[in-house]
């Protein structure tokens, strides 16, 4: 029977009544619900909007003597949603972490650098507690402009930074500031909030001298859940504590293994805000092969959000895509990808300085094939960009 182990835990756990809020009661048939794969998918999916329509009180059965705090998505779709945070889930957090870290090597003779603002947002936080969970200590730069990200490696010997892809790569921008960033201590970068593309990879690896590692996480559930290991070919998750299911976009049914589909997440662990067949977007990939680096741990491959891509025919194109064709044309600092409607709208660095009409041509031709004709693809300046800060870096002014 598919997801066996983790029905038994989620009948367990419904036992002890962790689903006995009404915002999941109505949802399911009691313990009937966690008889079978069959039966389960019978629930219907929670989604955002369902979340909104509820206080942050009455999706937990937390008592006050068990939270440890209340924190919030980033809020850039719209009001910020709260979140409750208990005991259990630090715990759970922090084996995420040492799992994660503890396959890289990161440990107490590191220094973060997270370069992210801390306020009611999870991201943040969780950033600064991966480090304190493997004993590193952190120094934080909550404006992370290239001047400040710069001078605080330079100042402070920061051995490991913790950001957004697009915020590190805003160095590479001036060489003096790669110059610097290469002479620093740094030795990795984890990175999360974002997707990376390989191409992305390449260039932050030469731009810090330092690995470049991939992380995946949610403010619903806490970051990071998943993270790549050393061999870099996906991103493990701790399938005791998270269940994924993948289902198809249109017909909401589970694909067959090894296709793509939309994440379903369900918690496994006595949780301040249960997930129970959460909905939440993300395109991705699950393969249960054996990884080389030894973990038994499954690997997803994040492809990007359902509202980000273009479907032509079977096939699936994402932002990622778009951004390797870019770098490979040498489009290589600070941008963004957008989809607007019927086309990809390509903002980039120095007013269009960093790219020639040439290579401008060539991508559109290489889109044209892509896209089989479908879309357009447009570079348009960087002055053509308004900056929003860290959490919606930029936004749109066409």
């Amino acid at each position: 029977m598919r997801f066996k182990k983790e029905l038994e835990q989620l009948k367990a756990l419904y036992r002890k009544g962790l689903f006995s809020k009404p915002y999941y009661s109505h949802r399911i048939k009691g313990e009937q619900s966690f008889s079978s794969y069959e039966e389960f998918i019978k629930i219907p999916f929670m989604d955002k909007s369902s979340i909104r329509e509820t206080s942050v009180m009455e999706r937990t059965g937390s008592e006050m003597k068990d939270i440890y705090g209340f924190f919030s998505s980033s809020g850039t779709t719209g009001n910020k949603t709260f979140y409750i945070y208990n005991k259990n889930d630090k715990r759970v957090h922090e084996e995420f972490v040492k799992t994660f870290f503890g396959e890289l090597g990161i440990d107490e003779e590191d220094l973060g650098g997270v370069m992210a603002p801390i306020g009611t947002g999870v991201m943040g936080h969780t950033m600064l507690w991966e480090f304190s969970t493997v004993g590193a200590g952190y120094v934080n730069c909550p404006d992370p402009s290239p001047e400040n990200m710069i001078n605080l490696v330079d100042e402070v010997p920061v051995t490991v930074i913790a950001t957004r892809p697009n915020v590190a790569s805003v160095i590479a921008s001036d060489p003096k500031w790669r110059e610097k960033a290469r002479a620093s201590k740094v030795k990795k970068l984890v990175l999360g909030g974002g997707f990376l593309s390989e191409e992305r990879r390449k260039l932050l690896e030469d731009c810090w001298g330092a690995e470049c590692y991939n992380f995946f996480g949610m403010s619903e559930m806490f970051g990071p859940m998943a993270g790549e290991c050393r061999k870099k070919d996906g991103l493990h998750f701790l399938n005791q504590y998270l269940m994924i299911e993948l289902v198809d976009p249109v017909t909401k049914q589970p694909v067959e293994p090894g296709e793509s589909g939309i994440a379903v997440y369900t918690s496994l662990w006595e949780k301040g805000f249960p997930l129970l067949r959460y909905w939440t977007d993300d395109m991705m990939q699950i393969t249960y092969e054996p990884c080389d680096c030894g973990s038994v741990y499954p690997r997803l491959r994040y492809l990007g959000r359902l509202a980000d891509y273009y479907k032509i025919g079977s096939r699936y194109v994402f932002p990622e895509q778009v951004e390797n064709l870019l770098f490979s044309r040498g489009l290589k600092y600070d941008y963004k990808v957008v989809r607007l409607e019927d086309r990809f709208v390509v903002y980039s660095e120095a007013d269009g300085q960093g790219i020639s009409e040439a290579d401008k041509n060539a991508l559109q031709e290489q889109f044209d094939a892509i896209f089989e004709s479908k879309t357009e693809v447009k570079i348009v300046p960087f002055g053509a960009l308004e900056y929003r800060g860290f959490g919606n870096r930029f936004e749109t002014k066409i």
